[in-house]
């Protein structure tokens, strides 16, 4: 009876030992994604910061009135709650 306790034991030990090292794994490739997908993020935000700077320095009147309308349409909908 002890012995079969004991082998258990020894399986239940085993088992979360497997357990923990895919924890281990999946926790280091979910962080590789991550980190990928966080570079990927930032090198897309700052073609798009490039890109609107462009474009304002090129119409710049535009973009005044395009923040203008933004501002009016957000100040009336933060009015409103």
């Amino acid at each position: 009876m002890t012995s079969q306790i004991s082998e258990g034991i020894d399986e239940v030990a085993r088992s979360a030992s497997r357990f923990s090292e895919k924890l281990r794994n999946n926790g280091a490739a979910l962080n590789e994604e991550l980190s990928a997908a966080g570079e990927r993020f930032g090198e897309g935000a700052k073609r798009l910061g490039s890109i609107a700077s462009e474009q304002i320095r090129a119409h710049p009147l535009a973009a005044i009135g395009i923040a203008v309308a933004a501002g009016v349409i957000a100040s009336r909908l933060l009015r409103r709650r």
